[in-house]
């Protein structure tokens, strides 16, 4: 063989060994690689491709879980085989954007004691969600809610076909409150005051509530000497009747103390005349009743009616303060006026206002038997002479910048009624949750379901996995190996 061939085949050894020092390196390099990703936290390594972007955290929870001071446990419970990947997806997001969020995956079935010292019944793929103060359950059906709407519910109740509804998402929502409740110092209490002919507070109400961890108790004012200390606020819900003078002085001694109140009144059943001891709470508070019934002269009417009043929100007030926008709408049924009193130390402000067309019939009674044998009866809620016009509060605080003490006062009985709180929940829950100081709502809208996500069966998974990460990077050094070799040889 001559120096010249030998020179070559040396020369081409070398090339083929160092391509397949190359190869290794890269090969080395794309593990390391894979190594130090799998050690960054999901929303670095996994984008929410989802097109109704269900694994995306408000702003309000980032705000929490970036601000915890302690550790939280969120225990997936979940047969082997049975994972949701939109739970598990939603889970790695809280943890990611906390180290004090640990999240863990709990097997019923290997572990079957586990979930018996928080709850005697636990559906799969529920989440608890732990701290050292104390424990929540949020069960799979407050993760995936269902809504009905009316048609539903209608076709339902005549053909007894079961409705479908439209599933939700609202996997954030639960698990937020969830850590909001376990690591909160206190939790505020709602006492809804009984005994006076009060409105009944629907589950609605009180489910959103809960959703803000407010806690809700009804109070028999003549029960108690004193407002319980744990009070985040105390609700006067329409009361057909007075309440009595011991009541209003355990009701001002706590305002003058710093509590808060929410009154709601009906323009029938409530005037100075008819309950003077709840009117002596308002007026220490710089606010009176205008009586007669309010109506609309101009469009803030809903639907023509000049009696269902469409007020402006006054987006400076502090009950705005907790609203994603001021630019909702809200409805007041059969309200009457709230004006403020001459000379009072309390700052007074308008919350929902009316128009400047806005009047005030006196007796509306009296002014449609006036009108009803005439040829125009509609002309009885049209303006008359004599009518006060103007402005009006239908809503309006009261607050004690000394002591930080406010009253709430709503003058339509149908203010958080089942019928109208779609429209007026969004402001009762901003008010609540002022009232309470609590310095953001957090109650979080579920994401409908209505878009299906990909779906990829285990057996996928494995099979491409073992594609990506093993057949790829061993076919690439045989392909190495080989080039290599058929250079070598020439």
């Amino acid at each position: 063989m001559s120096n010249n061939t030998k020179q070559n085949n040396l020369k081409t050894t070398k090339m083929g060994a160092y391509s397949a020092f190359l190869t290794l390196v890269v090969i080395a390099f794309v593990i390391v690689v894979n190594l130090m990703v799998g050690e960054l936290p999901t929303t670095v390594t996994k984008f929410d491709t989802s097109s109704l972007k269900l694994y995306t955290l408000t702003n309000s929870t980032i705000d929490i879980v970036e601000g915890l001071t302690e550790d939280v446990t969120m225990y997936y419970i979940a047969q082997n085989g049975t994972e949701d990947i939109n739970i598990e997806e939603m889970l790695n997001r809280y943890s990611s954007y906390s180290n004090r969020i640990k999240v863990r995956k709990i097997d019923p079935t290997s572990n079957p004691g586990f979930s018996e010292k928080y709850t005697d019944d636990l559906s799969n793929n529920s989440v608890i969600v732990e701290s050292a103060k104390r424990s929540s359950v949020v069960t799979n059906e407050e993760i995936y809610t269902k809504q009905y709407t009316e048609e539903d519910i209608y076709n339902y109740y005549m053909t007894g076909m079961e409705p479908s509804g439209t599933t939700y998402f609202n996997g954030e929502g639960a698990l937020t409150t969830a850590i909001d409740y376990v690591t909160a110092e206190d939790l505020p209490v709602l006492y809804i005051v009984t005994g006076h002919g009060e409105a009944i507070v629907s589950e609605t109400v009180l489910a959103d509530a809960k959703a803000e961890n407010i806690l809700t108790e009804e109070l028999a004012l003549l029960t108690v000497t004193e407002i319980p200390a744990d009070a985040g606020a105390v609700m006067i819900n329409a009361p057909t009747s007075d309440i009595s003078e011991t009541e209003r002085d355990v009701l001002l001694t706590y305002l003058d103390l710093g509590g808060k109140m929410i009154l709601v009144t009906d323009y029938e059943s409530f005037s100075d005349a008819k309950m003077p001891n709840l009117a002596a709470v308002a007026k220490a508070w710089g606010l009176q009743a205008q009586s007669g019934l309010l109506m609309e002269g101009n469009a803030n009417n809903f639907m023509q009616y000049p009696f269902y009043l469409l007020p402006n929100v006054n987006a400076e007030s502090d009950v705005a303060m907790n609203l994603n926008s001021t630019n909702i709408t809200t409805i007041l049924p059969f309200a009457h006026g709230i004006s403020k009193v001459a000379e009072t130390d309390k700052f007074v402000e308008g919350v929902l206002t009316t128009s400047a067309d806005a009047f005030v019939i006196a007796d509306l009674e009296a002014r449609i038997n006036e009108f009803v044998d005439s040829e125009t009866p509609e002309k009885a809620y049209e303006k008359q002479d004599g009518d006060a016009a103007g402005t009006f509060f239908v809503a309006a605080s009261a607050e004690d910048t000394t002591t930080g003490g406010k009253l709430l006062w709503v003058s339509s009985s149908f203010f958080i009624s089942d019928e109208f709180y779609s429209y007026n929940g969004e402001l009762f829950m901003s008010a609540l949750t002022m009232l309470c100081e609590k310095s953001s709502s957090i109650s979080i809208l579920g994401k409908a379901m209505q878009i299906q996500s990909l779906a990829v069966s285990s057996a996928a998974v494995a099979f491409w996995g073992a594609v990506l990460i093993l057949l790829l990077p061993v076919g690439t050094v045989v392909l190495g190996l080989a080039i290599w070799n058929r250079r070598r040889k020439r």
